[in-house]
């Protein structure tokens, strides 16, 4: 959120009418473009609090001073509230609880002050996908669009439901819109590319949905390329396994739970992730008429890059010139049917599964 904080104070422009304004292009390939105004009104921490400005009021954050207090490991308070004649009944709070959490989201939707919730808090597949989940459900109930970086809501189920499909449908519902480019690959517009892709289906998924295991296992090859291309004349240079990892975390990409990145999870994550997605094109209002079984979380295969062996890898290069890779692949495949667990006709399923592989370099 501090990065898209910045991203949002540095794109801004101003003019006579417009003191913090975005430009945006109209849509359809048109040249056309407005000035949008926008503004902070609320920020909800962890480590830092959290501060509001009063509700329905024309105030708001000073963003600038936020993300440098933020920066500087200091706590939000009313003083950053633009306002003056306001700020003293502004909201501030060193903790936040979850609960206090949805509360405010609720009166921050219901009495307008807000209309945009942008969610990007840490979240553990392990987990509940909470209280991301009910974050998210709560704006949208409320009447605010979301946009977030989770994804928890597209990996998790609720009373065997998908999630996801729920939280669309109540984004529906209410007129609202719930993004989440962001939840996998940070940003590459893999889902607002497939939406306008009409009448085309996807059977197949295979790729590096990991940059930490990639960057870990490459600092471990080291320089394998220059050793094979002098036919043994330059001395190999790799790291060791925990050498790569400890690299990795300076570079600030490791999970908070490494065994996220190591283990497979994040991938397996982004990988069903991908998989709902694209078994969402029922209607929304009633996903449960949907024939696409997407198996939980838990159940796809993961091998851990923890075990792989550095002379292994070393060998292989020499011998075959492939280099190892945590690879994520699925395969939209017929699952029969089965009158003795209730399901009557045959349905598909994605085959997942996360697995490390020796591929070429081709």
């Amino acid at each position: 959120n501090r990065t898209l904080a910045q991203m949002l104070l540095d794109k801004s422009e101003k003019d006579d009418s417009c003191r913090q304004c975005l430009r945006v292009v109209a849509s359809g390939g048109s040249s056309t473009s407005e000035l949008v105004p926008w503004k902070v009104v609320c920020i909800i921490t962890r480590r830092h609090g959290r501060v509001c400005v009063p509700h329905s009021s024309k105030s708001e954050i000073n963003v600038e001073e936020a993300l440098e207090r933020i920066g500087a490991g200091g706590i939000l308070d009313a003083t950053l509230v633009r306002n003056t004649n306001e700020a003293t009944a502004s909201t501030a709070h060193a903790i936040t609880t979850s609960d206090d959490t949805i509360k405010l989201l609720n009166e921050l939707g219901k009495t307008e002050t807000a209309n945009i919730v942008v969610e990007a808090i840490p979240s553990n597949p392990k987990s509940d996908g909470e209280p991301a989940i009910s974050f998210i459900r709560t704006s949208l109930q409320a009447g605010m669009h979301v946009a977030s970086a989770n994804k928890c809501p597209l990996t998790h189920t609720r009373n065997d439901k998908e999630t996801y499909f729920e939280l669309q449908g109540i984004a529906k519902r209410n007129g609202k819109i719930y993004l989440h480019e962001s939840a996998v690959m940070d940003g590459v517009p893999i889902f607002s590319f497939w939406n306008n892709l009409p009448g085309v289906t996807c059977t197949k998924i295979r790729g590096l949905l990991n940059s930490t295991s990639t960057m870990i296992l490459s600092r471990i090859e080291g320089n394998i390329d220059k050793v094979v291309e002098s036919d043994g004349q330059v001395e190999h240079v790799g790291e060791t396994f925990e050498e790569a990892l400890e690299a990795a975390k300076k570079v600030g990409i490791v999970e908070e739970d490494e065994s996220l990145d190591i283990d497979g999870w994040d991938a397996a994550m982004k990988l069903r992730a991908l998989c709902v997605f694209l078994s969402s094109s029922v209607n929304l209002s009633s996903p449960e008429d949907h024939d696409v079984i997407v198996p939980p979380l838990e159940a796809i295969p993961r091998d851990s890059i923890s075990q792989i062996d550095p002379e292994l890898i070393c060998t292989e290069f020499r011998a075959s010139r492939k280099k190892v890779r945590s690879v994520a692949s699925a395969e939209l495949v017929d699952l029969p049917s089965d009158p003795a667990i209730g399901r009557h006709h045959p349905v598909k399923t994605w085959k997942m599964s996360v697995q490390n592989e020796f591929l070429s370099q081709s």
